[in-house]
């Protein structure tokens, strides 16, 4: 145990924390800011949190990164080690809290602690991510770890080489660059909620480049009801839309499998590109069986 976890530990299972997540950020902040970074989040009730400078004495450390490979129909990942440069200088957040799966329920708090540094203090306060660990009044050697290491249903989906119709034979209609770019860094990205909002931002940029007057809403609605012809698959998007909502707009964040959430909008986003053809046709029947299975 090194001495900065036993102290946390010691003083604050006094106050009912005993399960703890480190995060470790490069940052330029020196010792001597470290008062007022505490102070900006004490008084934005970050309550639970101990912020240190943490820099490595030798280059024995590495953040871990994972490789995404495929063996025949498998995806694959696999660990990686990158040092992490002797001294070099980061932030370290500790949070406590009472219990393990409030722990499990809370790791967007030390996002949001970092990115109140990051819009107060300057971007370089908090930089990157460069560590994440686990620890408790029970077990205080779990981790470090960084970068998620499972594989994405954009991963393990399968691919689409049907014949009947001749899926090479698809006609598209053009993608807006903006929407080229956000898909790329969706479909890179390993968290569920920030990958849903860049492809719903993608959706409103090829929704906006659609013929025909009106905003978005009147845009989408003529695509699904009058051209698609599909009430389901509106209603579909509409519930996404209002999914986004509370996400984006509202900062409600559900019990609700958001990576499930993300393969029903890249089913619409599939739809959005693709000109009037049959192979529009087959993705749409097979899209609407998918959701009314759902529905039951």
């Amino acid at each position: 145990m090194t001495d900065y976890r036993k102290r946390i530990i010691d003083e604050w299972t006094h106050l009912g924390f005993r399960y703890f997540e480190e995060t470790m950020w490069s940052s330029s902040l020196q010792q001597k800011d470290l008062p007022k970074i505490k102070g900006l989040l004490s008084i934005n009730n970050f309550s639970n949190v101990d912020v240190a400078l943490a820099i490595p004495q030798d280059d024995t450390i590495e953040r871990i990164r994972w490789l995404r490979y495929y063996q025949i129909d498998q995806c694959m990942s696999v660990p990686y080690g990158v040092r992490i440069p002797t001294g070099s200088n980061h932030l370290k957040f500790t949070l406590g809290f009472t219990n393990a799966e409030e722990r499990g329920n809370q790791y967007s708090n030390s996002i949001a602690a970092a990115n109140i540094i990051r819009l107060i203090f300057g971007v370089p306060a908090a930089r990157e991510l460069m560590l994440a660990s686990h620890f408790s009044d029970e077990n205080s050697d779990s981790g470090p770890y960084s970068d998620i290491g499972y594989a994405s249903p954009f991963d393990n989906q399968s691919i689409n080489l049907f014949e009947n119709p001749p899926i090479e034979k698809t006609e598209l209609n053009n993608i807006p660059q903006e929407a080229s770019l956000l898909l790329d860094k969706a479909f890179v990205q390993p968290y569920a909620h920030e990958r849903f909002i860049l492809m719903w931002l993608a959706f409103e940029a090829i929704v906006h480049s659609f013929p025909g007057g009106g905003d978005n809403g009147e845009k989408r609605q003529r695509f699904f009801v009058q051209e698609l012809n599909s009430n389901t698959i509106n209603e579909e998007v509409y519930r996404l839309f209002k999914f986004r909502n509370s996400i984006f707009k509202e900062g409600v964040f559900s019990n609700t499998n958001v990576d499930d959430e993300c393969w029903s909008l890249y089913a619409v986003l599939q739809l959005a590109i693709m000109k009037d053809c049959p192979q529009r046709q087959a993705f749409l029947e097979g899209y609407e069986k998918i959701l009314n299975q759902r529905r039951g």
